[in-house]
């Protein structure tokens, strides 16, 4: 649900970006998204992450009167290439160029993905690191919800490092 939920708040900061911060009708787009596959629950979660980093920032997510700033890219060393793939890696620069992640997250999610001991870091690696550092930590959009995907196996530990 984690990454499903990211991936709703990825298309809302890019529609926020189209309509320069403004949604004209929430509910059209609540009902679009759940024409696209996604349940209720997950568009509702979306809505009130953005809902309460906006309340937390009293900013806009999306600055609306200036156009977006690309801020330089992180570049991956030699070693990060082979293991994160050009696409994971296009994922987390979209992350950071909507404003959903700083640059010391960038940094946590890539030193995350390197001690995954994955031989190769995909889009959806990149998008459950993000998903459960930025959605996880807040419990009052999560009560009740299945976290156990987040936790370590010991076996599956055990058989990656042996």
């Amino acid at each position: 649900m984690y990454e499903k939920v990211m991936e709703i708040i990825v298309l809302l900061m890019k529609h926020m970006q189209d309509e320069q911060g403004c949604f004209n009708d929430i509910a059209d787009v609540s009902q679009t998204l759940v024409g696209y596959g996604y349940t209720q629950k997950e568009v509702n979660t979306a809505f009130a992450y953005l809902f309460e980093r906006l309340q937390a920032q009293a900013e806009p997510v999306v600055a609306t009167t200036s156009p977006i700033q690309h801020k330089p890219n992180r570049i991956l060393h030699a070693i990060e290439r082979l293991i994160i793939s050009p696409e994971a890696y296009g994922y987390l620069i979209q992350l950071r160029e909507l404003g959903l992640i700083d640059d010391a997250q960038t940094e946590t999610i890539i030193e995350r993905a390197m001690l995954s001991g994955a031989r190769t870091v995909t889009q959806d690696d990149v998008k459950a690191i993000a998903a459960s550092m930025l959605l996880a930590t807040d419990s009052s959009l999560w009560a009740n919800q299945d976290t156990s995907w987040l936790q370590s196996d010991s076996e599956d530990d055990q058989t990656r490092y042996n």
